[in-house]
């Protein structure tokens, strides 16, 4: 009985040594989001208008809509105003959350309120999209958080990139995992 146990033993430490290095060898292979001069003329980015754009009286607003959460668990389109109807501009206004009008219907976001969009970067050579945000949104909330963080913007982007594939990256590095729990993400996002 003792040669099993120590047999035993033994097999569990080398199979949660596999798994760690496993996990942690995944986690360190993470490709950084690197845009090298040759991939310029490929790969584009939505950037804020420039001031003269801002001044010029022919930017007329636009109605765009961003996806936000009803206290009854549903999707709830939300109209904006902005002079560019940009998918960078409207993740932009999705990030900044519902209005205070607005929380008072009982909509709100999952999307944590210090998660920042860095940007929307195009690749017409694979016909994707890639956003790039800041890591805090992955942090924090549970599982049903995180899925309703990225409805919120798989719905919002699925409005303004159409049929194109969107990958999430984090702080510049493709998402796997997001939160405490360490939920996978099926990537591209809007595939799923």
């Amino acid at each position: 009985m003792g040669i099993f146990i120590r047999t035993l033993a033994i097999t569990l430490l080398f199979c949660l040594g596999y798994y760690a290095w496993t996990y942690f060898a995944k986690e360190g292979y993470s490709p950084e989001l690197n845009i090298t001069k040759e991939a310029k003329n490929i790969v584009t980015q939505d950037k804020p208008p420039k001031e003269d754009e801002k001044q010029n009286p022919e930017n007329q607003m636009q109605d765009v809509r961003v996806a936000f959460l009803t206290n009854e668990g549903t999707i709830k389109f939300v109209s904006r105003k902005a002079k560019h109807k940009t998918l960078y501009t409207v993740l932009g206004l999705l990030m900044k959350g519902p209005t205070e009008e607005e929380k008072h219907q009982g909509i709100f976001t999952e999307i944590p309120e210090n998660a920042r969009l860095i940007s929307v970067k195009r690749n017409e050579e694979e016909n994707s999209i890639i956003l790039n945000l800041t890591k805090e949104f992955g942090e924090g909330g549970g599982t049903q958080s995180i899925q309703a963080r990225l409805d919120q913007i798989v719905r919002t982007t699925t409005l303004y990139a159409g049929n194109k594939p969107v990958y999430l990256y984090l702080d510049g590095k493709k998402a796997q995992y997001l939160g405490g729990e360490g939920i996978y993400i099926e990537q591209p996002i809007n595939r799923r």
